[in-house]
């Protein structure tokens, strides 16, 4: 009688702990499940491009870029642009675009945003960085085309290494001289930049040349 009862106990002792164990599992891959998804890998399919490594704006202007990339609606600009600085708009000239999806780091979301900003007559190329939990760390401009009057600004640039992104960013003014022989006077600055994404995704700025730019016609 003794036996069957210690033949008992082990078998429910034994059942109970597999049970613990199996309901632990689940929760712990439940639990990484959770961790890993993000509404932000659902977009993957919206971006045009995959994995650039140099960038430069577009030939198209604000009428003709219509329908050549996927727009960004209120709900997925909410989660690309999380500090509620911009607003959404979605309509007129001022747009966002989805236009690169990035794969320099696996354990990091990246992506790039094609934006038109009226306010600044510009059109800017975000580089957007987030955790594997869709948590915004920062962003930088890779590329800009900006034009009013007779100011202008053109920026490009290129990944120089896996970490360290160069930008090149020209900045004009061109005033007439000489309205009646039709001459002209640019002065401006041509200035490189190094953008420096560390492992945890934060990005760091640093000026590596400017220099000035004079020019008569």
């Amino acid at each position: 009688m003794k036996k069957g009862l210690l033949y008992l106990v082990l078998i429910f002792s034994t059942s109970c702990a597999e049970n613990k164990n199996n309901s632990s599992f689940k929760a712990n891959e439940t639990l990484v499940e959770n961790r890993e998804a993000s509404p932000l890998i659902d977009l993957k399919e919206k971006f045009k491009y995959p994995g650039l490594k140099s960038f430069e704006i577009d030939t198209f202007n604000w009428d003709t870029r219509i329908g050549k990339y996927q727009e960004l609606d209120s709900s997925t600009f909410k989660l690309v642009w999380q500090d509620g600085k911009r607003n959404f708009v979605g309509q007129g000239y001022d747009r966002d675009y989805f236009y690169s999806w990035q794969k320099r780091n696996p354990e990091l979301i990246e992506f790039t945003i094609l934006t038109q900003d009226e306010s600044s007559s510009c059109d800017l190329l975000h580089y957007c960085i987030y955790d594997k939990n869709g948590k915004a760390i920062n962003s930088f401009i890779v590329a800009a085309s900006c034009g009013d009057g007779g100011w202008g600004n053109k920026t490009t640039g290129k990944f120089i290494t896996e970490n360290i992104y160069e930008q090149i960013s020209i900045d004009l003014n061109t005033e007439i001289v000489d309205s009646e022989n039709t001459k002209f006077s640019t002065e401006g600055d041509s200035t490189v930049t190094h953008f420096t994404i560390a492992k945890d995704g934060k990005v760091t700025e640093k000026e590596i040349s400017k220099s000035l730019i004079r020019e008569e016609e």
